[in-house]
């Protein structure tokens, strides 16, 4: 192997280490994003549970609850996307997170697998590096 193919071979396995550092990070953020969906998934299970007029703690954001009374336990807003809430029963909400659900489970298979492939090229790189190594000694 010359220098040049060297070279492009290094040059590989750098992207191929970046690329499988990207899918990592994506891997991470889709499992949170699941957890989060389970999350929600539960809530609205629990919702359907409450007694309305019971006393709730709603979440504002980071941490941060208000108290309030449920008045509804049948039916939720749901954001759809720019903005726009579409009022739906709880177990139509459920149906919908379910989908989400089973939709990011099967990106994130697509992306496990997608790891073990660059994972297997990098090894095959390392093993061309190591053979080199030592027909260089």
């Amino acid at each position: 192997m010359d220098n040049l193919d060297l070279k492009e071979r290094y040059m590989e396995y750098q992207f191929l280490m970046q690329q499988l550092q990207q899918l990592q990070q994506n891997v991470s953020a889709l499992e949170k994003h699941i957890n989060d969906l389970n999350s929600l998934n539960e809530n609205l299970s629990n919702l359907k549970d409450s007694k309305v007029n019971s006393e709730v703690l709603m979440p504002l954001g980071s941490g941060i609850f208000v108290k309030g009374d449920l008045k509804e336990n049948k039916s939720v807003l749901m954001n759809v996307g720019n903005d726009i809430c579409i009022e739906k029963t709880v177990e139509g909400a459920k149906e919908t997170v379910e989908k989400q659900l089973g939709d990011v489970v099967s990106v994130l298979e697509q992306l496990r697998e997608e790891i073990e492939n660059t994972v297997q090229k990098l090894g095959s790189l390392q093993h061309e590096f190591e053979k080199l190594k030592k027909e260089e000694d």
